[in-house]
């Protein structure tokens, strides 16, 4: 049977290489973790696995925009796979045209392109042809740079190769761009009343605060502290004997934190800074929490070994934040709702598997006794400008024309007035404790 499809090939760069150093047992792991890696990408972008390549795989999309993004999505995720330190590289084939299906395979001219065009691929680069170019038009998150003709093994005349790369992405939110917060001013403050104010996002500091855990006498850090809300909440419970610190890297947030404490009459102590760099003394505090920050700045890594450093031995860390890949929206049909998931994950957010991540990464700092707990985060129609601005995105990009995305915004917002709306995702809170000191 024929039919019209687009058709990838992925391929890893150096595999020979890797398997001499590495050793076969541990190479075999290191290819496992990137085929993983597209696994997820594909099942993301409707694409069908057809085989295994050996270090690589073949998959094929009836739509020439899911063969695109999905290729994007793939180079992303796999730039997270490393063997000994080293990133593994990737290249990516990609075409389009008619096919003969049979017995579970696929032949025909697409095919053949595709994996000459993966072959002919640098390092970390995804290769396809201007028809391909041509059909997506804008309505991809991807950019296209030429790489002129090619003659491919097999074909009589020379192919017009294009790289696909990603759309630039932001390299943090709004939240995590400090040097806006004077300008965004109030506005910033009410996007995070909004969400604290969320009956689910309340259970979900509930649940936070109980792993904390603070005592009477406490020393407790808040790490990315944002307005404050919960440096008050855990300044109660530590009482005048211990003491909070709020760390965040905007003067503006700090200047609000400094106004609630004052009209609540609780003292708190404020510091500007990065909480990858709080500057504060190692084992200072008995306790450390990082809520929604990695998210909006990425480098978990980062903060959970300065909040190891700063609290003392047996002293808690607490991790809270959102996982946007388990997006939930309704209503919208599948192609809108995968493209505002698709905006969460590859174009707004620096880390939007946060959520996911930071068991792991307790674990990998070596912190005892760790924990997480899922729990769901609902919205009320209150995240309608939210949705809003990040719709306005995807019509500039242009990802998706602007009278679709205000019909799409349009049943989003009757929809909440009926009760019927839905935006949900997933949150996590992580927490370990630090190691005792051995003897």
């Amino acid at each position: 049977m024929f039919g019209t499809i687009t058709v990838l090939f992925s391929d890893i760069v150096g595999s020979t290489d890797a398997l001499a150093r590495l050793g076969e047992r541990a190479w075999d792991d290191v290819r496992r973790e990137h085929v993983t890696a597209l696994r997820a990408a594909l099942t993301e972008h409707n694409g069908t696995e057809v085989k295994s390549t050996g270090d690589g795989i073949m998959v094929v999309f009836r739509s020439v925009i899911d063969g695109v993004n999905c290729a994007i999505a793939m180079q992303q995720r796999a730039a997270r796979v490393e063997a000994a330190g080293t990133r593994v590289g990737l290249r990516i084939g990609l075409s389009t045209g008619e096919a003969l299906h049979e017995s579970g395979d696929w032949f025909g001219t697409p095919v053949v392109e595709a994996a000459r065009l993966c072959a002919e691929a640098s390092a970390n680069e995804s290769w396809t042809t201007t028809l391909v170019q041509t059909l997506a038009g804008t309505q991809t998150n991807a950019v296209f740079h030429p790489r002129g003709p090619r003659s491919l093994k097999g074909f009589a005349q020379a192919t017009d190769v294009v790289a696909v790369e990603a759309r630039e992405a932001n390299p943090a939110t709004h939240f995590g761009r400090v040097e806006q917060h004077r300008v965004a001013g109030d506005r910033l403050v009410a996007q995070l009343d909004f969400w604290e104010s969320l009956p689910d996002i309340q259970r979900v500091r509930a649940a936070a605060f109980a792993a904390l855990a603070p005592a009477a006498g406490d020393v407790i850090c808040d790490i990315g502290c944002g307005a404050g809300a919960e440096l008050l909440r855990i300044a109660t419970a530590v009482g005048p004997r211990g003491a909070v610190i709020g760390v965040d890297p905007s003067s503006a947030m700090i200047d609000e934190c400094r106004r609630r404490a004052d009209a609540a009459a609780t003292f708190v102590d404020l510091i500007e800074a990065d909480g990858r760099r709080t500057g504060l003394s190692p084992g200072c505090c008995d306790g450390v929490r990082i809520e929604r920050v990695i998210q909006h700045v990425g480098d978990l890594p980062a903060f959970i070994a300065e909040a190891a450093r700063i609290t003392r031995p047996g002293g808690r860390i607490v991790v809270v934040d959102s996982d946007w890949g388990s997006l939930m929206v309704h209503p919208g049909d599948r192609a809108f709702r995968r493209q505002l998931k698709h905006s969460f994950e590859q174009v707004v957010l620096p880390e939007p598997w946060a959520g996911r991540l930071m068991y792991e990464g307790l674990l990998d700092h070596g912190l005892d006794d760790v924990e997480s707990t899922m729990h769901l985060g609902r919205a009320d129609r209150g995240v309608l400008p939210f949705v809003a601005g990040i719709c306005a995105k995807l019509a500039d990009a242009p990802v998706i024309a602007r009278h679709d995305v205000d019909a799409h915004l349009a049943e989003l917002e009757a929809a909440f007035e009926r009760g019927t709306g839905l935006l949900a995702f997933c949150m996590f809170v992580a927490s370990g404790r630090v190691p005792e000191v051995p003897g």
